[in-house]
C-alpha cells in the first residue's frame, strides 16, 4: 500500500482524522514493513488549541508506543528481510514558543515590523485588528473560527519560531497530504499559507488538501468560513495559481455535527464514525497506481472533488466475546452427548444382542418418567439463553416449537417425546430450502438440540427396554451406566459382584459341557458299531444310482441354445441364398452342408444322453428340400408371356407349366407350414422366407430326458429303503432340482439308512436334556460376561459424561449469574461505518482476518457483501454524503460531461471478492458515466483493517455553485453574508488568501442549477466559464491598514 511521505495535520478536524491514520495498525505495517529501500512517513501536527496540547501529547505518545509495538513485531517476523520503516511524528503548537501577552504582541507597533520582516510581507499589509482578538489573548480553544487570526498566529509563529520554519520543509520526492477542516479558523485560515511556503521549498511538489467541509447547521462563522475558502480555492484555480494537485472536499453532513452548540457527546461519537472511515479516503486516493490520473483533466473553473468515504465492518470484536461464551457452553454440551452416544450405543447394542425386541416391553418406573421430563425441561432451558434469542438464532424457534406442539398435543411425557421424535424424523425443526442458518453457532446448537432430543427419545425406549429385565443384577448396571440411578454402590465394588456371579454360572457352564461330551461319546460309539451295515447298502445304492446321476446332470448341462444358435444360422443362411435365387439353376446351387453339419452335432451331442433326435433331423431335411422345391415352382409361376403367346386363345405348353408349378408351390408351402422350421410368404413377385425353427422342440427332449433321469433315480432310492421316508424323498427330488451334488445326494441316503439302522434314542434324550441345560447356562454365562465387559467399556464413558455435564451445568450457572452476555453485532443506523456479522460466525478463529478467514467462500456471505457494498455506494447518491446540489447536468442540446466517478476498494480480502465489489452498475443511472462508461473508474486496493472492507469514493469535476451547502437557504453563502452585515465583526477576519498583499476575495453571487439559463452558463467552453466567473461572479476586495482607514472593492 502506498501512502504519502508527508503529512500535514492542520487544526482540530486535521488532527482528528491524522491520528486515527497513525492509530492503524495496517497503515504502521505498510510504512514499518522491512524493506531493502524502507519507508518512512513524516507526520506534523500544526495546530492553535492551547488546552488540547496536553491531550495531543499523551496521544502521539500512544501512537508512538504502538508504533514500536508494531516495529518489535516486525522485527521478530521472518516474513521480510531488510531494515524497518520509520514513521515520525512532529507537533507545532503555534503559540508555544511565541511571546503572547497582550495584544500588542499581534498587531503592536513594534510586534507587526518585526512579523513582517519575518514572513516576507509589507508592513502595511498586516490586517489584523483590536476586534479580531481576545483581550486577553486566551487561544486554549484556538482561534474560535477566526481565519484571519489563525492565519495572523500562523505568519507570527513563522517568523518568531525557528522550529516552524524548519518543521515547514519537503524531501526531495514523495507526496504531500495537507489534511484540515475548512470551517474552523486554525486549519482552514492556515492550510494555504503553510502550502505555499512548502511550494517555496519545493516547487514540484504534489500537494493534495483533504478539506473537511462544515455540517451546514454548524453556524454562520463556519459556514462564512467556508464560502470564504471555497471562494478562494476557486479563485487560485481560475488565476492558474496551482499550489494543491487535487482538492477533495469531504462532508460531514450525515455525522449530524452541529459544531460548538451542538450535542457534543452525540456528535463526537459520529466524528470519530466518520474519521475511522476517512482514512480510507485518504489511502485509497494514493493507491490509483495502476491507472492514469483520473482527475488530470479537471476544468479550473471547477476544481474541487467530493470525497465519500463508506466502511463495511464485521464486527468480529463482539462476535469473537459472544463466540466464546456460546463455543463454552455448546462444547460442553457436546462433549456431554457424545460420551452418552457411547454409552446408549453400547447399551443398544448390549440389549439387542441379549434378547429380541418382542421380549423386551417392559413398565417405567415413576423415577424413568422424571428422569425424561428433566432432560427434556433442560433442553427448554438451553433454547432460552439470552444468548441465542439475541443472535436471532433459526434453530431455537424451530426446536421450541416443535417442543410446544408436543406439550400441546398431550400431557403424558412419553407421548411428547414420540410426537417430538416424529417431528424431527419429518424434518420439521431443520431449516428449509430457502432459509439457512444464522452462522455456524446456530447450525451447532440445532445439532445439539436435534441429537438431544434424539437422544431423550433413544433413552426412553432404552428404558423401556430394560425393565423388562427380569435379572436385577444386570438391570441395575444398565440403570447404573445410563445414569437413571445411583445406589452408592462403588464402581469397583460392583464390577466385583458382577464377576462373582459370572464366575458361578461359568462353573455350572463347564460341569455340563463335560457331561454332555460324555454323552456325545457314548453316542458315537454306539453308531460306529453298526456303522459296516450302512456302509454295505450305501455302496449298493451307489452303484445303481450314479449312472443315472451323471446322466441326468449330463442332460442338465447341456448347451442347446448354443447347438440351436448354429443351427438356426445355417437355415437363416440357406434361407435367404434361396429367398434370392433368380432362376432354377441358382436354387439347385444353394449349398446345404452348414444346416446338415449343425445337424450332425445336435445328433451327436444328443446321442451321449440317449436322446434320439431322427424326427427333428427328418423334418429339417425334407423342409430343405420342399423349400429349395416351392422356391423353383416359384419362380417358374412368375415367368413372363412371350408375345406370341399372350395373343393365343388357347394355353400354351408355358401356360400349362406355371399352373402345375402354382399348384406345386401350394402344395410344398403347405408341408412347410405344417413342418414349422421354413415360413413363406408371397408379397406379388417376390417371396420372403423366414425361419421358424426354435429351440423349444429341443428342450422338451432334453426336459422329458432330466425328468425320466430325476425320477429313476428317486425310485431306485426308494427301493433301496425298508421304510417309507416320504418326506426325505420329496426332499431328495426338490434338491435334485436344485443342483444338489452326488456326493451331498450320498450322504442324505447315508443318514436315511442310519436311522433304520442304529438304535440311539435313549443317549440321544439324556444328550438333548444336556444341551438344553447348557444352552441356558452358556446364555446366563454370556450375559453376565457381556455385562461385564459391558461396564468395563462403559464406566469411563458414564464418567466422561458425567464429568461434561457437571462443566455444562457449571458454565450455564455462571452465565446465568453473569448475564452480561448481550451482543449488538449489527447496526441498523450508521453514518460512514456500516457493521455487521459474518453469516457464519464459528468459522472465525481469533487468528485471522478477513483475507485468511475464508469467509467469502460462502455464497451467500458474499452476496451479503454485494449487497451491502451497493448500500454504502448508493450513500453517494445522497447530497448529504456528496456535497453535490445535481449529479446529472443537462441543457437542451448538451450535457456537462467534466464529473467522474472513481471508486477505491480496500480490504485485505480484494483478491477475493474483486468480482462482487464491482459497483459501476449502482452509479451507471445516478451519474453521468459516458456512453461507453469513460467517466467511471474503479481500483482494487489489497489493504485495510482486519475486518474492513473500505470505499474511497471521489467525485471530480465539481464547481463552487453545484456545492449543495453553497446555494441552500442556510447555506454557507448566507451564513457569509449573514457574519458580514453583523456588527460583530469584520468579515475580513473570515479570509485567508491574499491578505499577505493587501486584499480577500470571494464569490459574490451563486448560479441556480435549477434555472435553464444558469446550467447553460456551465456548458460553454472552459475559457468562457472561466472568464464569466472572473469578470461578473467573483470579486477581489482591497483592504486599507488599521492605520490607514477603510478599503473598496475591484
Amino acid at each position: 500500500m502506498n501512502l504519502p511521505s508527508r503529512i500535514f495535520a492542520v487544526g482540530g478536524a486535521g488532527k482528528a482524522i491524522t491520528y486515527e491514520l497513525l492509530e492503524a495498525d495496517w497503515v504502521q505495517e505498510s510504512v514499518l514493513q522491512p524493506r531493502r529501500n524502507p519507508r518512512s512517513l513524516t507526520v506534523t501536527v500544526i495546530d492553535t488549541a492551547e488546552e488540547e496540547e496536553n491531550r495531543d501529547l499523551e496521544r502521539i505518545q500512544s501512537i508512538n508506543d504502538s508504533i514500536q509495538e508494531t516495529k518489535n513485531r516486525l522485527r521478530e517476523s521472518d516474513e521480510h528481510e531488510g531494515r524497518l520503516g520509520e514513521i515520525n511524528i512532529d507537533y507545532l503548537p503555534l503559540t508555544r514558543n511565541i511571546q503572547l501577552h497582550d495584544q500588542n504582541d499581534l498587531i503592536g507597533t513594534e510586534a507587526v515590523p518585526r512579523i513582517a520582516a519575518g514572513a516576507g510581507i509589507d508592513e502595511e499589509n498586516w490586517w489584523l485588528k483590536p476586534e479580531f482578538i481576545n483581550e486577553n489573548l486566551d487561544f486554549a480553544t484556538g482561534v474560535v473560527r477566526k481565519r484571519g487570526l489563525g492565519k495572523g498566529l500562523y505568519y507570527k509563529s513563522y517568523a518568531e519560531d525557528d522550529s516552524v520554519r524548519t518543521s515547514i520543509d519537503l524531501p526531495d520526492r514523495g507526496k504531500v497530504a495537507v489534511i484540515a477542516g475548512l470551517g474552523g479558523g486554525s486549519g482552514s485560515g492556515i492550510f494555504i499559507d503553510l502550502v505555499r511556503h512548502l511550494k517555496r521549498t519545493k516547487r514540484t511538489a504534489e500537494i493534495t488538501l483533504f478539506g473537511v467541509l462544515p455540517n451546514d447547521e454548524e453556524g454562520d462563522a463556519e459556514s462564512a468560513n467556508a464560502h470564504a475558502v471555497l471562494s478562494e480555492l476557486e479563485y487560485m484555480s481560475l488565476q492558474g495559481e496551482n499550489l494543491f494537485k487535487d482538492r477533495v472536499l469531504i462532508p460531514i453532513d450525515p455525522t449530524g455535527f452541529g459544531g460548538k452548540k451542538g450535542n457534543l457527546i452525540q456528535s463526537s461519537d459520529a466524528l470519530v464514525e466518520f474519521d475511522r472511515a476517512a482514512i480510507y479516503l485518504i489511502t485509497s486516493y494514493y493507491n490509483m497506481m495502476d491507472m492514469e490520473d483520473p482527475f488530470a483533466d479537471t476544468p479550473s473553473y471547477a476544481p474541487f472533488i467530493m470525497g465519500v468515504p463508506q466502511v463495511l465492518r464485521y464486527n468480529v470484536d463482539a462476535i469473537q466475546d459472544a463466540k466464546t461464551v456460546t463455543k463454552e457452553i455448546l462444547n460442553a454440551k457436546q462433549d456431554a452427548l457424545e460420551a452418552e452416544e457411547d454409552i446408549y450405543t453400547g447399551v443398544d447394542r448390549f440389549l439387542s444382542r441379549e434378547w429380541s425386541p418382542d421380549e423386551m416391553e417392559g413398565e417405567l418406573h415413576d423415577s424413568d418418567r422424571t428422569d425424561l421430563e428433566t432432560r427434556l425441561d433442560n433442553v427448554w432451558s438451553l433454547t432460552e439463553l439470552d444468548i441465542f434469542t439475541e443472535l436471532e438464532y433459526e434453530s431455537v424457534s424451530a426446536y421450541r416449537e416443535i417442543m410446544s406442539e408436543a406439550e400441546a398435543e398431550t400431557d403424558d411425557i412419553l407421548d411428547q417425546i414420540d410426537v417430538i421424535a416424529g417431528s424431527i424424523r419429518a424434518g420439521t425443526a431443520r431449516i428449509g430450502d430457502n432459509e439457512q442458518y444464522v452462522d455456524s453457532i446456530d447450525k451447532q446448537l440445532a445439532d445439539i438440540i436435534d441429537t438431544e432430543l434424539n437422544r431423550i427419545a433413544h433413552r426412553k425406549d432404552l428404558l423401556v427396554r430394560l425393565r423388562s429385565i427380569d435379572n436385577n443384577r444386570v438391570e441395575g448396571t444398565i440403570s447404573y451406566l445410563l445414569a437413571v440411578e445411583d445406589e452408592g454402590i462403588n464402581a469397583g465394588v460392583r464390577i466385583n459382584r458382577l464377576e462373582a456371579k459370572r464366575d458361578e454360572v461359568t462353573e455350572r457352564r463347564d460341569r455340563l459341557q463335560s457331561e454332555l461330551k460324555e454323552a456325545e461319546a457314548e453316542l458315537d460309539t454306539r453308531k460306529r458299531e453298526q456303522q459296516d451295515e450302512v456302509d454295505r447298502r450305501v455302496a449298493t445304492w451307489k452303484n445303481a444310482v450314479e449312472p443315472l446321476y451323471r446322466e441326468y446332470t449330463d442332460c442338465q448341462s447341456m448347451a442347446v441354445d448354443e447347438l440351436v444358435g448354429d443351427l438356426r444360422n445355417g437355415l437363416e443362411s440357406f434361407a435367404r441364398a434361396v429367398e434370392n435365387a433368380e432362376d432354377p439353376d441358382q436354387v439347385e446351387a444353394v449349398n446345404d452342408s452348414t444346416v446338415r453339419t449343425a445337424l450332425d452335432d445336435i445328433s451327436t451331442e444328443f446321442d451321449t444322453v440317449g436322446v434320439d433326435t431322427t424326427d427333428i433331423e427328418r423334418r429339417i431335411n425334407s423342409s430343405l428340400a420342399d423349400l429349395a422345391d416351392a422356391k423353383k415352382s416359384f419362380l417358374t409361376m412368375n415367368q413372363e408371356e412371350g408375345t406370341l403367346e399372350s395373343i393365343l386363345p388357347w394355353d400354351s405348353s408355358s401356360e400349362e407349366e406355371r399352373k402345375k408349378a402354382e399348384k406345386n408351390y401350394r402344395r410344398k408351402r403347405s408341408q412347410l407350414d405344417d413342418a414349422e422350421v421354413f415360413k413363406m410368404s408371397r408379397a406379388g413377385s417376390n417371396l420372403s422366407i423366414e425361419v421358424e425353427f426354435t429351440v423349444t422342440d429341443l428342450k422338451h427332449l432334453i426336459e422329458a430326458e432330466i425328468d425320466e433321469r430325476q425320477q429313476e433315480i428317486v425310485s431306485r432310492t426308494r427301493s433301496e429303503l425298508d421304510e417309507e421316508h416320504r418326506a426325505a424323498l420329496d426332499e431328495l427330488e426338490r434338491d435334485l432340482e436344485s443342483g444338489i451334488g452326488f456326493d451331498q445326494l450320498t450322504r442324505q441316503f447315508e443318514e436315511l439308512v442310519r436311522d433304520e439302522i442304529v438304535e440311539t434314542a435313549d443317549i440321544e434324550r439324556r444328550r438333548d436334556d444336556l444341551e438344553s441345560d447348557l444352552e441356558t447356562a452358556e446364555t446366563e454365562a454370556d450375559l453376565y460376561d457381556a455385562t461385564v465387559t459391558l461396564f468395563e467399556e462403559l464406566n469411563g464413558p458414564r464418567d466422561s459424561f458425567l464429568s461434561s455435564q457437571e462443566t455444562y451445568q457449571r458454565l450455564r450457572e455462571e452465565y446465568n449469574a453473569e448475564q452480561d452476555s448481550s451482543v449488538a453485532t449489527e447496526t441498523e443506523e450508521y453514518s460512514y461505518v456500516k457493521t455487521i456479522q459474518p453469516n457464519d460466525i464459528l468459522q472465525l478463529r481469533d487468528d485471522t482476518d478477513i483475507a485468511d478467514s475464508k469467509i467469502f467462500d460462502d455464497e451467500t456471505e458474499r452476496q451479503r457483501l454485494r449487497g451491502s457494498l451497493e448500500e454504502l455506494a448508493r450513500n453517494a447518491h445522497n447530497p448529504r454524503y456528496t456535497g453535490i446540489r445535481r449529479r446529472r447536468i443537462s441543457g437542451d442540446r448538451a450535457r456537462y460531461n467534466e464529473m467522474n466517478v472513481v471508486v477505491g476498494v480496500m480490504s485485505r480480502a480484494i483478491d477475493q471478492i474483486n468480482d462482487v465489489a464491482d459497483l459501476k452498475s449502482e452509479f451507471q443511472g445516478a451519474y453521468n458515466l459516458g456512453a461507453g462508461g469513460e467517466n467511471y473508474a474503479s481500483f482494487p486496493v489489497s489493504a485495510g483493517g482486519s475486518w474492513d472492507v473500505g470505499l474511497g469514493i471521489f467525485i471530480d469535476g465539481i464547481f463552487l455553485d453545484n456545492l449543495r451547502a453553497e446555494i441552500e437557504a442556510d447555506g454557507y453563502r448566507n451564513g457569509y453574508e449573514s457574519r458580514k452585515q453583523s456588527d460583530e465583526t469584520d468579515i475580513l477576519v473570515h479570509h485567508a488568501y491574499g491578505l499577505d498583499e493587501g486584499y480577500f476575495v470571494k464569490r459574490d453571487s451563486v448560479l441556480n442549477l435549477e434555472h435553464p439559463d444558469d446550467v447553460e452558463f456551465f456548458l460553454r467552453d472552459e475559457g468562457e466559464i472561466k472568464a464569466d466567473l472572473l469578470e461578473n461572479h467573483i470579486s477581489r476586495t482591497d483592504f486599507v491598514a488599521p492605520a490607514d482607514g477603510e478599503g473598496g472593492e475591484e
